[in-house]
């Protein structure tokens, strides 16, 4: 991995981590775009694309199921 997923996943890992309560700032339209909008950006060769599975899986299990 490059330094620039390195430094992303522990961004990333940090936040996850963190006992702060969480903010409504996304609609549930929004949220499913920024997961597959993460998804694309996540090929295996792209630097960066390590922290954007990593963050697009976090983001996912929180989503609600599509109706």
């Amino acid at each position: 991995m490059s330094e620039v997923d390195d430094r992303l996943l522990d961004q990333i890992d940090s936040v996850a981590n963190a006992e702060e309560p969480r903010l409504p700032l996304l609609t549930m339209r929004e949220a499913r775009a920024v997961v597959e909008l993460l998804q694309l950006l996540a090929a295996p060769d792209a630097e960066g694309g390590p922290a954007a599975r990593h963050l697009a899986g976090n983001l996912a299990r929180r989503l609600p199921a599509a109706d």
